[in-house]
C-alpha cells in the first residue's frame, strides 16, 4: 500500500521517498490505525484513505514553501497533520505542534517516541499560547489544516508570526469566499495576502487551495482574544 505514497510523493514533485522515511511513514500509519480504534482520531480508517487524505494532503504544498528549515508551527495539529509528514520529508524543520485535546496530545507523544524524531508539543489553545511571550511573534512559518474558518484562523495564527513571517492555510475550493470575509481580520491583525496556490491531490484528483499570508505589522496586544471568543465572534 505504501506504493501509493511513493507514487503520490513523486507526483507532487518531492522526488523519491527514501527507505528510512518510508519506514517512518509505515510506523506512523500503524500507530494511527491502532490508536484510532480507541480514540477516534480521524474519520479515515483504511490505509489508502490515511495515505491519500492525511499523508499526501499534508505534503501537497511543500514545494511551494518559501523556507524549508527553521521553526515551523502547526496550529491545531490534531493527530499530527500536516506537521509530522512535513517533518519526516523535511527534517531541517524544527517542528512545534499546537494541540489542546488531551487524547490527541497522548497520541502525539506516543508518535514522537515511536518515530524517534524530535518535535515540541505545545499543550493548550492558540488563544492562550498566542499571548505567551515564549511563543508570541517567534515563528517564521506557521501552517494549519482543517481547523477553522479563515477569519478565526487568522486570529489564531498571526500572533505567533514574526514580522515577515508567513502563515499557510490549507483550504478547499471555497477559499475565495472565505477570503472575501477576512479583510477586517487581516487589517486588524497585521497581515496581508501574499499569494494563493492551487494543487491537485494525487490518486483522487481533488483540488486544494493554499493561502499564503504575510505578517507585515505587529499584532496588537489585545489579540488573540480570550479562548472561545474568536470562534463565537470572528473579526
Amino acid at each position: 500500500m505504501l506504493s501509493l505514497l511513493h507514487s503520490g510523493i513523486a507526483e507532487i514533485g518531492l522526488g523519491e521517498l527514501e527507505e528510512d522515511k518510508e519506514e517512518l511513514f509505515r510506523i506512523y500509519l500503524r500507530e494511527l490505525r491502532i490508536w484510532n480504534k480507541k480514540f477516534n482520531l480521524t474519520s479515515y480508517e483504511s490505509e489508502r484513505e490515511i495515505i491519500v487524505y492525511h499523508f499526501l494532503d499534508s505534503l501537497l504544498p511543500l514545494s511551494f514553501f518559501p523556507i524549508k528549515e527553521g521553526n515551523l508551527l502547526d496550529i491545531g495539529s490534531g493527530a499530527g497533520f500536516p506537521g509530522v509528514p512535513l517533518k519526516i520529508i523535511q527534517p531541517a524543520f524544527s517542528l512545534y505542534l499546537l494541540e489542546a485535546n488531551k487524547k490527541r496530545i497522548l497520541f502525539l507523544k506516543n508518535t514522537r517516541e515511536k518515530l524517534g524524531i524530535d518535535f515540541e508539543i505545545l499543550e493548550g489553545r492558540a488563544e492562550d499560547l498566542g499571548r505567551n511571550p515564549q511563543y508570541r511573534e517567534q515563528f517564521p512559518l506557521a501552517v494549519a489544516r482543517a481547523v477553522a474558518p479563515l477569519p478565526v484562523l487568522l486570529e489564531y495564527s498571526l500572533p505567533f508570526l514574526k514580522i515577515g513571517g508567513i502563515f499557510i492555510a490549507y483550504k478547499g475550493p471555497k477559499l475565495k469566499e472565505e477570503l472575501s470575509g477576512s479583510a477586517r481580520a487581516l487589517s486588524v491583525l497585521g497581515g496581508r495576502v501574499g499569494e494563493i496556490k492551487e494543487a491537485t491531490l494525487p490518486i483522487v484528483g481533488e483540488k486544494r487551495m493554499f493561502l499564503f499570508v504575510v505578517k507585515e505589522r505587529e499584532t496588537p496586544q489585545n489579540y488573540p482574544r480570550r479562548a472561545g471568543i474568536p470562534s463565537k465572534h470572528p473579526l
